[in-house]
């Protein structure tokens, strides 16, 4: 059963000089062909004439720049969320241009993505900027696929030279901001500005990333007791022993201190994280509940205890979800089941995408799969490179292929490139020897 719905839905995102991605770079979650194949995996848009996939998982070697395109989605997030209530001085954080090359670090970072909103609309956005300053921003609607400008500010615009297309409707135009602060940022969170806009700024604060960082926030959600036993629930039908989960305020969340110079950032993230204590119980042979501790737990019960409340918020709000290594401590039939759930149109009525990276191969398996939904991400001179398993000669690469069976033997690419000989001669000839004798010395 397939959904025909407008939400939330992130229909491609494009990366230039940011990070590891030197040339303009391009993960799609559009299905153009095979619509047929595993349909339940597309939401259809736009009364049914455009096919968005539900899922999409992101494979490569280690730092091949796999975690790069959820830092992207981050920044971008930022910059439509945050970057209105920076300082006029302030420099803007996500500016990180490749660094291989020292043109680079000379060139603005370029993103461009297109999306879908609650309301049905079709936007394109796309944001140019160096340390301190915005350099381009520009937002385009979709109208029966004929492109109309919402507004477009060029190199030198200053609030009051920004450019109105004929879409934009229905309030106050002319909004201040500094050099350094997006046109969307500074719009998307003044109540004069008209609904359109800000319900586009509403869709980038809603999307969900899940990274190193953020996933310490992700506790405050329990402070909803029925997000609570729903988790619990989940977790007693994936055999983890589990039969409860009870939480309690943590007395001690007044006294924690942090070093002056700790991001606010972090220290909300780690206050959020701590705001609660839980328990976990588990049955005895006897009938009895016992409870444990949080570190009394297994790292992949505690994984998913992590991950199932953004992703609970991600299928009821319909928004994008990105989780960086999702396969983490996690079996690989619960990565398989956790991307199910986003593909099966009953648990996702709202057409919520999830974006993963990963190193688990047993999820390229295409009877679960489409082509388009594998990107892959390779080195090439140093800088990232994307390509979905999709763009493969189809002679080459069938529908049916044993994609897993192909990575692996380096087909596709994207895999480690290990030098054995160069590491076995340097440990055989007795390099490591002197490297202890020098430390000793």
């Amino acid at each position: 059963m397939t959904s025909e719905m407008d939400d939330r839905v992130i229909i491609d995102l494009t990366v230039k000089n940011f990070r590891s991605f030197k040339e303009e770079q391009m993960l799609s979650m559009l299905a153009e062909s095979g619509l047929s194949r595993h349909r339940d995996n597309l939401s259809f848009i736009e009364e049914g004439k455009l096919a968005v996939l539900r899922s999409a998982v992101i494979v490569g070697a280690n730092a091949s720049g796999k975690s790069n395109i959820l830092k992207a989605v981050h920044a971008l997030k930022w910059i439509v969320a945050r970057s209105g209530s920076t300082d006029e001085d302030s420099a803007i954080p996500p500016y990180e241009p490749y660094k291989l090359n020292a043109e680079n670090g000379a060139m603005p970072v370029e993103f461009q993505v297109e999306f879908v909103v609650p309301s049905g609309t079709r936007y394109r956005y796309e944001i140019s900027f160096h340390r301190n300053r915005i350099v381009t921003e520009s937002l385009y609607s979709f109208n029966k696929r004929q492109r109309a400008l919402v507004f477009l500010r060029e190199p030198d615009d200053g609030w009051d030279k920004v450019k109105f297309g004929a879409t934009y409707k229905g309030g106050i135009r002319r909004i201040s901001f500094f050099p350094n602060q997006s046109y969307l940022s500074k719009a998307g969170s003044d109540a004069s500005a008209p609904e359109s806009i800000r319900e586009v700024a509403r869709y980038f604060r809603s999307i969900i990333v899940v990274d190193v960082v953020s996933h310490l926030a992700n506790f405050s959600l329990y402070e909803d007791r029925e997000l609570l036993e729903v988790v619990s629930s989940i977790l007693g039908s994936i055999d983890t022993g589990i039969v409860e989960i009870t939480s309690a305020e943590n007395p001690l969340i007044g006294e924690l201190t942090f070093p002056a110079e700790m991001p606010d950032v972090l220290k909300d993230a780690f206050i959020n994280a701590n705001k609660l204590s839980f328990e976990f119980w588990s049955q005895c042979e006897n009938g009895e509940k016992v409870s444990f501790d949080d570190d009394e737990i297994s790292a992949g019960t505690r994984k998913l205890f992590e991950l199932l409340p953004v992703v609970i918020a991600g299928l009821q709000r319909g928004s994008p979800v990105f989780i960086d290594e999702l396969d983490g401590h996690l079996h690989t039939s619960i990565v398989s089941f956790l991307m199910d759930i986003f593909n099966d149109s009953e648990t996702n009525p709202k057409g919520s995408q999830l974006i993963f990276t990963t190193h688990d191969t047993n999820i390229l398996d295409p009877n679960r799969i489409r082509r388009d939904q594998i990107c892959l991400v390779s080195k090439q001179g140093g800088a990232s490179a994307l390509q979905a398993l999709d763009e493969f000669d189809k002679k080459f690469v069938r529908p049916d292929s044993p994609f897993e069976k192909f990575y692996l033997d380096g087909r596709l690419g994207a895999v480690p490139s290990v030098d054995r000989w160069a590491i076995r001669r340097i440990i055989s000839e007795g390099h490591m020897s002197e490297i202890k004798k020098a430390r000793e010395l």
